[in-house]
């Protein structure tokens, strides 16, 4: 087999992994603890995985990755029943999708996800995203077409989001861009990962040959000695957080005077309005980018109405202008609105 085959069974079987820890992360950090079965699981699946592949020729994308219990089975076996009944209800396609995916069923995962699709008007990135992922899960083909198209657009509205950083590496090896996997995995190890997440993608990145730095742990803030803003962010007087909805959430974003995408994020509940906030390196975008390489930047505070990065109309925002070396705290108060 070449050192091709061997690249990509690699990166799919820690994607196997990755996709498994990922939500796991995401529980630990709503309940503050991990599930000890969930990691068993998610470690097991890429011996499993090479083993499987290897001694069973046949694809069977259609049967679950994790005998779940039965009433849980159970329990998403009456949600698919109830949207035959109410089949325009989007946010219950959703949530069969997300379902049948901690399930293992990626076709039908597919399948609810495309529901959704088709009765959204203009899908966003989380939709995309989820779509994509449930194609590359059930049909590895689709990663060279319109799964890999979905990430990129994803990636190209988020630079950040860290499903999609995943996913685009595996897209980039698919089409032959190694040095673009391997910037999208090192930056998906700069956001500072759980340990657990953080050796999947020291494996990948190691398997691709990306080199020490790239596949180095990123440096928590405050101990580089790289520069740190102060922010202070406050709702303006004839504003309110009851009226963004559900979904919203601050976004504060430092980018560069002219334009361009931002060179570091933070992202918080509405809840932490107002409050004190630091953009450090540990923030940035892009592995080896520092604050340090700015003179100016463009600071915003965002509360965004659908949870999403990208502006909408009826965003609030603040923005102002910082400059290196400035050890005051940037003042923002978020008092206008995107048209």
């Amino acid at each position: 087999m070449s050192t091709g085959f061997w690249l990509l069974a690699a990166s799919f079987g820690a994607a196997a992994a990755a996709f498994l820890i990922l939500p796991l992360w995401r529980e630990r950090e709503r309940s503050g603890r991990w599930s000890v079965a969930g990691l068993i699981v998610a470690f097991a699946t890429v011996p499993i995985a090479f083993a499987v592949y290897l001694n069973v020729s046949t694809w069977r994308a259609e049967e679950p990755a994790v005998q779940a219990p039965p009433e849980q089975i159970e329990m998403v076996a009456r949600l698919a029943a109830r949207m035959t009944e109410n089949p325009d209800d989007v946010e219950g396609w959703l949530l069969l999708g997300r379902s049948y995916m901690v399930l293992g069923q990626y076709v039908l995962a597919r399948q609810a996800y495309s529901e959704a699709w088709a009765r959204t008007p203009v899908p966003d990135n989380e939709l995309k995203l989820s779509y994509a992922e449930a194609s590359i899960l059930t049909d590895r083909a689709s990663i060279a077409g319109e799964a890999g198209m979905l990430v990129e657009e994803v990636l190209e509205a988020e630079p950040g989001n860290q499903g999609a950083l995943w996913y685009g590496g595996l897209v980039a090896i698919e089409r032959g861009r190694q040095d673009t996997a391997c910037t999208r995995w090192s930056a998906l190890l700069a956001a500072n990962p759980p340990s657990e997440v953080a050796d999947v993608l020291r494996t990948s990145l190691a398997s691709l040959s990306c080199g020490p730095a790239a596949a180095a742990a990123p440096v928590p803030a405050g101990t580089d000695g790289g520069p740190t803003i102060s922010l202070s962010v406050r709702l303006g007087e004839s504003r309110s957080i009851e009226s963004l909805g559900p979904q919203a959430a601050l976004f504060i974003f430092a980018r560069a005077p002219g334009g361009g995408p931002p060179v570091a994020v933070i992202r918080e509940p509405v809840s932490a309005v107002p409050g004190e906030f630091t953009l450090s390196d540990s923030n940035t975008m892009l592995p080896g980018q520092s604050l340090a390489n700015f003179p100016e930047l463009s600071l915003v505070a965002r509360l965004s109405v659908s949870g999403q990065p990208t502006e909408q109309s009826g965003d609030l925002y603040a923005e102002a202008s910082y400059s290196a070396g400035t050890e005051a705290t940037v003042e923002l108060v978020i008092d206008q609105v995107v048209p």
